[in-house]
């Protein structure tokens, strides 16, 4: 894992476009992590654990609180197997 900036990304792009490795990419200024760079093959991996997040997240407001919990207890029992 490397964390890299937003020089240098502009200096050497295939931080971004050809990542070998997870790529943090940090706000030069506040010094903190904004963005993840994946490679492709591990993103394929993880792809559908990724985009139910991603809709979870999109969605939480329209879930009750006891809906949500509800939710993560099927998720759970859905994953064990």
């Amino acid at each position: 894992m490397i964390t890299i900036n937003s020089s240098d990304f502009i200096k050497k792009p295939s931080y971004i476009t050809k990542p070998t490795d997870i790529t943090f990419v940090e706000d030069a200024k506040k010094h903190i992590i904004k963005s993840v760079v994946l490679p492709y093959e591990l993103y394929e991996k993880f792809k559908e654990k990724i985009e139910d997040e991603i809709y979870l997240i999109n969605n939480k407001k329209a879930l009750s609180n006891q809906a949500y919990k509800e939710f993560l207890d099927i998720e759970s029992v859905v994953e064990d197997k």
